[in-house]
């Protein structure tokens, strides 16, 4: 049956005029909005609606709040945030694997390649060598999640970035198994650098095709270190 229509508070009026704005530009990332008081006036409600108003577009990740004295309620930048808060959420209430997350970026990063091969600037591949020669070092995992970013940075779609830095931001919480070998980070980083070859020589197809067969081998490597280390638990508990 139906159920009674409710008019709209006032605070969710404020809400979307300011969300339309946003949306279609006249408030751009960065704009500062104008204070409370004049908020009040301007829109010929209480300061109460108007806060309300503020700390759900806060909650939306619309905006941010900053602090100081030229501090204020600002219009936020598009990032992976409010995706990865809620990859975190699931993370904590241990509904996401290692696996689930590899399978994931299957489905992401071996097209997000091809269209880096396509469209990366002098400026992002000039990103790519630098992290490919810096090479992994000590901090292997690191490196390797941000050539990942790098990657893409690279292919230029915005939707690419925020799921593929929300994706690494949660892999980077995830207990692994015990650490890569050196011959592992070799490996790693020489697929790094096909990968690379692949974008800046403009092969697309060529570079769909090695990340999805690198994200394949870091799963195979993560899993027999794993076997590994299970079967030395095994022998020290006979």
């Amino acid at each position: 049956m139906l159920s009674p229509v409710r008019a709209p508070r006032v605070y969710e009026h404020i809400v979307a005029q300011l969300e339309r704005a946003i949306y279609e530009g006249r408030l751009q990332p960065g704009d500062k909005l104008p204070p409370e008081r004049q908020l009040v006036r301007d829109v010929h409600a209480s300061r109460v609606a108007v806060r309300e108003a503020l700390r759900i577009l806060e909650h939306r990740g619309l905006v941010e709040v900053r602090q100081g004295s030229a501090g204020g309620h600002f219009i936020r930048e598009v990032n992976a945030g409010l995706v990865a808060r809620d990859f975190h959420t699931l993370l904590r209430l241990g509904r996401v694997s290692l696996d689930q997350l590899i399978e994931a970026r299957l489905l992401i990063e071996p097209e997000m390649a091809r269209l880096a091969a396509l469209r990366a600037t002098e400026v992002e591949l000039k990103a790519l060598r630098c992290a490919v020669e810096e090479g992994p070092g000590p901090h292997a995992r690191a490196f390797h999640l941000a050539f990942h970013r790098l990657v893409a940075d690279a292919a230029r779609n915005p939707i690419h970035v925020a799921l593929t830095n929300a994706v690494m931001d949660v892999e980077e919480q995830l207990p692994l198994p015990p650490a890569l070998t050196a011959e592992d980070s070799l490996r790693l980083h020489a697929a790094h650098r096909e990968i690379l070859d692949a974008i800046a020589f403009r092969r697309p197809d060529d570079a769909r095709a090695i990340m999805h067969a690198h994200i394949i081998d870091v799963q195979q490597r993560l899993a027999r270190r794993d076997a590994d280390r299970s079967s030395v638990r095994t022998v020290e508990a006979s």
